[in-house]
């Protein structure tokens, strides 16, 4: 991943593709993020200009009815597999290759 910018920017796109997919407003995915967000929050989250925190993107898979490791993927990429996954989460976040390794997993299992 070339920056964390591009981490946010592609997830935010991913799940602007899976909300309009489902035919959910932002507002209606707003109100059901506990607590609730604003719609603006959704619109800067799918702009990539708003982190997420993972229990919260965790919610947000939940209400797109996705499985959270999708929404980290900006597209399909079987050659690269969870070490891929591991090592965005490792680069974007700033993780350590074992908490990486251990947050994949839980994502893999939502």
């Amino acid at each position: 991943m070339a920056s964390i910018e591009g981490f946010y920017r592609q997830l935010g796109a991913r799940i602007r593709q899976c909300r309009l997919q489902r035919g959910l407003t932002q507002h209606d995915v707003a109100v059901r993020v506990v607590p609730p967000v604003t719609r603006a929050s959704i619109a800067n989250l799918e702009l990539g200009q708003q982190r997420v925190l993972v229990h919260t993107l965790v919610q947000l898979a939940g209400i797109l009815d996705v499985p959270a490791i999708e929404l980290l993927h900006a597209a399909p990429e079987p050659a690269t597999g969870w070490r891929g996954v591991e090592d965005a989460l490792q680069s974007a976040l700033e993780l350590s290759r074992p908490r990486a390794h251990r947050l994949a997993r839980r994502l893999a299992s939502s």
